[in-house]
């Protein structure tokens, strides 16, 4: 290498050992913070005490819970795992068959036990298929 080339090589090297550190330390400063696991629905509380209607099938138990005669809650248990990843539980209109216009209650997907809070106002409307 002649004695120029040399020169700028050192040049190079010097700027490059502050850059690649400033560089480094500037990237883990703008790193965005870690996405949270949020699921759908709230984690899962305990049961109320007074089931007022409750349903039993081969592979669920269905059962409104509340404190008097006021439905409030919704307990869905898996008795069995699910052949699909996840379920969603919608509330609809008597005799409506899609979920276009439904109300969202909840999500399942393993075995277990979930509790759902319902709306005040129609949760005494409930029926089981």
């Amino acid at each position: 290498m002649i004695k120029p080339l040399r020169k700028r090589h050192l040049q190079i090297w010097s700027v490059l050992a502050v850059l690649i550190p400033v560089g480094i330390i500037g990237a883990l400063i703008v790193r965005p913070k870690p996405a949270n696991d949020k699921t759908l629905q709230p984690s899962s509380t305990e049961a109320l005490p007074v089931i007022i209607k409750k349903i039993e099938k081969e592979n669920y138990t269905v059962s409104l819970r509340g404190n008097n005669q006021n439905a409030t809650q919704l307990e869905w248990i898996n008795k069995t795992v699910l052949t699909f990843p996840t379920a969603t539980i919608y509330k609809t209109a008597s005799g409506n068959k899609g979920i276009a216009g439904a109300e969202l209650i909840g999500r399942i997907e393993a075995r277990g036990t979930y509790h759902f809070a319902l709306k005040p106002d129609s949760a005494n409307n409930y029926y089981f298929i």
